[in-house]
C-alpha cells in the first residue's frame, strides 16, 4: 500500500515543522550551562539549570587517529547541580 502524494507532503511538513521547533529548544538549553575547568579535561564540570532532564549530550572535542600516540583525549564534563539546588532523586519507570 503506497501513500498518496498529499499524505507524503503532510508528513514532510510535520517533520519540517517539528525540526524547526526543536532547534531553538536545543540552542537555548545550551545557553543555561556553565562550564568550570578546562573543557575536555577530566576535572571539568558543567552546571545545568535542571529544567531539562536528562542533560543534552555533549560534543566530542577529541581526535581519534590510528594509534593512541596520535589521538587527542577528551572527557565530557561531569554534570553537577547548581549551588543551592535541592537534593532530589528522580526515578523514571523503565518503559518511559
Amino acid at each position: 500500500m503506497t501513500k498518496s502524494p498529499k499524505l507524503k507532503s503532510r508528513a514532510s511538513a510535520r517533520w519540517l515543522l517539528g525540526t524547526l521547533l526543536l532547534i531553538p529548544l536545543i540552542a537555548f538549553s545550551a545557553l543555561g550551562q556553565q562550564i568550570t575547568g578546562v573543557p575536555g579535561s577530566p576535572d571539568a564540570t558543567t552546571t545545568i539549570d535542571g529544567k531539562t532532564l536528562p542533560p543534552p549530550p555533549q560534543v566530542f572535542g577529541g581526535q581519534i587517529d590510528l594509534n593512541a600516540a596520535q589521538s587527542k583525549a577528551y572527557w565530557p564534563a561531569r554534570v553537577v547541580p547548581p549551588k543551592g539546588a535541592p537534593n532530589v532523586l528522580l526515578i523514571s519507570p523503565a518503559w518511559c
